[in-house]
């Protein structure tokens, strides 16, 4: 998964460095190989527990320690594989153009509406999770988002400053929802393969994006072929 959006990143062009942040030398190893440069994170920054914002800050600790002070910077998670370099320029462009300092990549909410959202108890009694007062009619509900984290962008020192990318103020960018899956869990996961088969049938095409260096396969990679 993390090969793809290295790729993505890769091959928008945008970048003058491309960073994987891991505990992990063969995730490491796995990262230079497409392209990137590895970070070694420190063990207490890679607990289950451990906030993605920290390690974005000790890259850029590591960075400015390397005399490397960016101006801006885009996070890419690697549990959103099919992002593409088209969605990364089109994001860099909507951030850099409006002068943004914080922007964030959603998908709307398919199917579902979050006023109609429900908790259980531990006897499987349901209640409305937002509260009755926010139920209505699905048409008349508002267009609503759910943050993804294919394509995350912040202007440095903001981000140093506030500590989030959820910083003030934050704009969001939506993006195609078939692309914008967070893969957090194996159901997840098995989404995330209907989409990728699924659209291959449709366009003829591998959806997920490839390295640009022809010479890593001696044929096109297919979605379909392990």
């Amino acid at each position: 998964m993390m090969a793809y959006g290295i790729s993505a990143v890769v091959n928008s062009g945008l970048f003058e460095n491309v960073v994987v942040s891991s505990d992990d030398a063969e995730i490491g190893r796995v990262a230079q190989w497409y392209g990137a440069e590895f970070i070694e994170r420190p063990a207490e920054l890679a607990s289950d527990t451990a906030k993605s914002i920290d390690a974005v800050l000790h890259v850029l600790q590591v960075l400015n320690e390397r005399g490397i002070h960016p101006e801006s910077l885009c996070q890419v998670f690697p549990n959103c594989p099919l992002v593409t370099s088209a969605d990364v320029i089109e994001h860099g462009k909507l951030f850099s153009g409006n002068g943004r300092k914080f922007q964030i990549s959603v998908v709307t909410y398919r199917c579902v509406y979050p006023e109609w959202a429900m908790v259980r108890d531990a006897e499987g009694r349901g209640q409305w999770a937002m509260g009755k007062e926010f139920l209505g009619r699905s048409q008349d509900c508002a267009r609503a988002y759910c943050p993804t984290g294919a394509v995350w962008w912040a202007r440095c020192a903001d981000l140093v400053a506030q500590k989030t990318f959820y910083g003030s103020p934050f704009h969001i960018e939506e993006m195609d929802a078939n692309r914008g899956v967070d893969i957090d869990d194996e159901e997840d996961l098995r989404l995330s393969e209907l989409l990728v088969l699924g659209l291959e049938a449709r366009d003829g095409r591998c959806p997920l994006e490839m390295p640009t260096m022809k010479s890593y396969f001696r044929e096109e990679p297919s979605c379909s072929r392990k």
